[in-house]
């Protein structure tokens, strides 16, 4: 009786007519959600005794699992660089996390302990690194290149992914957004500067990457009028209408990807230590090939896709936590979409 009832309605719900057209719509619907999640891959490296330096955005500690979710302000980190970072324990890896606040910090101390305690791994630390501030920069990479233990194997920028801006709803003034956009660009840039000297002299047999975290927006910027030039830390950013904030968030975040290219074929045309020996018979030197001639720094730009918290709230004005305000409709609605878990972490 129960077979027949159930049968009855699978028949009025769904017609024999119409079953052909049904299966190919949920086909198409998984297969466009598995292409939307990225590759897959069931890689794992062992990473001890690896030294990683990541830099992040900051969150507040003192918000619930939904506040804390969509939060941006200062102390602790983004769930992006929380990520990160228990990825990178799990496996072994020694890690430098840097933060705009002192070390001693219970906003910083709570979460080290945490991830160590979480993770197993005791070689996680944290530097005091304002990002915001070239003197600051300045001052963290000086004491790391003048330390007793110089080993870099990875620099994972992803300070870059958070979005800039809000589509209207009572947003921060443009200039400010402006500055910010320039502020962490610059810091990339300032800071690959100053520790490429420690990678350089690294071995040639040790693999090391330099890795930068774009927002997904870069295809904004593609047919504009796109120029690579970096501003200065003391320039004064132009106006930006909020209708262009795709636009502005693409520009910086292409110029990133152009600059990690860019660095790539610089590394890979410097003289290479795998140079082939001389015969002592003959007086003429091999030329290496530029196929072989490749460095052992890998510089590539990672684009993590579309997130709830370093995305959308940013769009939706949704942190009641900032100064210059926020939108009640876009706290609801990102709040909303929280519990519904629509959206990735």
């Amino acid at each position: 009786m129960v077979l027949k009832i159930v049968g009855a309605a699978v028949n009025a719900l769904l017609p024999s007519q119409y079953l052909v057209h049904i299966i190919a719509v949920i086909i198409t619907i998984l297969v466009i959600h598995a292409f939307s999640q990225g590759r897959t891959t069931n890689r794992e490296r062992d990473l001890h005794a690896r030294v990683v330096l990541v830099t992040v955005r900051p969150i507040n500690l003192l918000h619930d699992q939904i506040l804390c979710s969509i939060a941006t302000t200062q102390g602790g980190f983004t769930p992006l660089g929380l990520t990160i970072l228990q990825s990178l324990a799990r496996r072994g890896a020694h890690i430098i996390a840097l933060s705009p606040h002192p070390i001693d910090s219970p906003k910083v101390s709570i979460l080290i302990t945490l991830l160590r305690s979480t993770t197993s791994n005791e070689q996680i630390f944290a530097e005091q690194c304002d990002l915001a501030s070239p003197v600051s920069i300045h001052s963290f990479c000086t004491r790391f290149l003048t330390g007793q233990d110089q080993r870099l194997d990875a620099l994972i920028f992803a300070h870059e992914y958070q979005h800039i801006g809000s589509l209207g709803f009572l947003s921060r003034k443009q200039n400010e957004d402006a500055k910010d956009r320039d502020a962490r660009s610059l810091a990339t840039f300032l800071m690959i500067t100053l520790l490429l000297p420690a990678l350089l002299v690294a071995p040639v047999e040790r693999d090391i990457r330099v890795i930068n975290v774009i927002n997904p927006f870069y295809a904004a910027a593609v047919g504009s009028s796109f120029t690579l030039s970096f501003p200065s830390f003391s320039s004064s950013p132009p106006k930006s209408p909020p209708k262009a904030n795709f636009l502005y968030e693409g520009t910086r975040s292409l110029r990133t990807s152009i600059l990690t290219r860019h660095l790539q074929r610089i590394l890979d045309a410097l003289p290479s230590a795998q140079v082939p020996k001389t015969d002592d018979n003959t007086s003429t030197v091999p030329v290496v090939s530029a196929s072989a001639q490749k460095s052992n720094i890998v510089a590539v730009t990672v684009s993590p896709g579309i997130s709830r918290v370093d995305t959308v709230a940013p769009l939706l004005n949704a942190d009641w936590t900032l100064p210059s305000g926020y939108s009640l409709t876009g706290v609801v609605m990102c709040v909303c979409r929280t519990q519904t878990r629509g959206f990735r972490d």
